[in-house]
This record gives C-alpha cells, structure tokens and sequence, in this order.
C-alpha cells in the first residue's frame, strides 16, 4: 500500500471509530490486515512477543522463551496472541504448536480465545495484539530515539593522523 493510501485509510477509519463512539457510546477496535502477508519466521515472531511483554510487564523481565508453562493471564494472553497473529499470517496450526511446545489443540484454542476477545473487546486481548504488531513493525526500522539523538563525532586515529602529517609535509610544493 502506498503511504498516501495508508494515511487516507487511517482517517477514515479513524473517523468511523469517532462517529461510532459519538453515535452508540462505544469504542470500537479495528484492525486492518495488510495486502500481503508478513511472512516473518516464528522465532522472529516469538521475539517480537517477549519484547511486547517485557516492554509493558516489566514483571516477566526475566523470560527468555514462549515455551515455558506459566499461568499468569498477562503472560498467557501474550502467547494467545503470538498464535493468532501467526496463524492469520499464514503458519500451520501444527507447526506453531510445535515451535511452543504446545498441542494442537492447545493453538486451536488459544486462536479461539483471541477470537472471542476480539468480538468481546477484551481489552487485554486487543493491547497485546497491538504491542506484538508495534513491536514486529518495528523489526529492521531505526528506532525514533536514534533518529533523533544522532551525536557521532569522528573518531581521529593517531597513526591516521601520523601518516596524514607525514604525507603533507613530504608532498609538500
């Protein structure tokens, strides 16, 4: 999609969610799938997931994997929505079972829950589904932070320096 026409369906959608909520009282959750498909690799997925909740549960700072079982709503919720996303993207039930140490029927129902929290506007449900796609988004892109603190100075190497001298006042006319 061409960044004008995102930035038009922005507005509208954006518009649309101000005149429902003017009109019923009620804020709704819209979310747009891409033309293609993100195509990204589960563990690069995955990765993105641990970000998510440790960039907003500062609690399960200490995890390293999705495969660990822990019963926490804010964790489980996180991984719910790592199996959904992944599925819609296009990967096997099978295989993102796998890939967690997870049944088959363990991915059939976490994708369900996200799928009723999503109808429900389970708010946790739509919060951890909007910080994975924040955080995959941001996967190859340089972050605000350093656009903006860009203070690199040149580092002078003194056998550089040496040499440069030494060629200047030897070619010198």
């Amino acid at each position: 999609m061409l960044n004008l026409q995102e930035d038009t369906l922005n507005i509208q959608i954006k518009e649309f969610k101000e005149k429902v909520l003017e009109t019923f009282g009620t804020s709704i959750f819209i979310y747009v799938r891409k033309e293609t498909n993100l195509n990204f690799e589960l563990s690069m997925m995955a990765e993105c997931t641990i970000a998510a909740i440790k960039k907003h549960h500062p609690e399960f700072d200490h995890i390293t994997s999705l495969t660990a079982r822990r019963r926490p709503r804010e964790y489980l919720v996180y991984v719910q929505a790592l199996a959904y996303i992944a599925y819609k993207d296009g990967q096997s039930k099978t295989a993102i079972g796998r890939f967690l140490k997870r049944t088959h029927a363990t991915i059939i129902n976490s994708i369900t829950m996200v799928e009723n929290g999503l109808e429900t506007n389970d708010t946790k449900i739509l919060v951890a589904i909007d910080n994975i796609l924040k955080e995959i988004e941001n996967v190859g892109t340089v972050p605000e932070n350093l656009k903006r603190e860009v203070k690199s100075k040149p580092s002078v190497d003194p056998i550089w320096n040496e040499a440069r001298h030494f060629i200047a006042s030897n070619f010198k006319e």
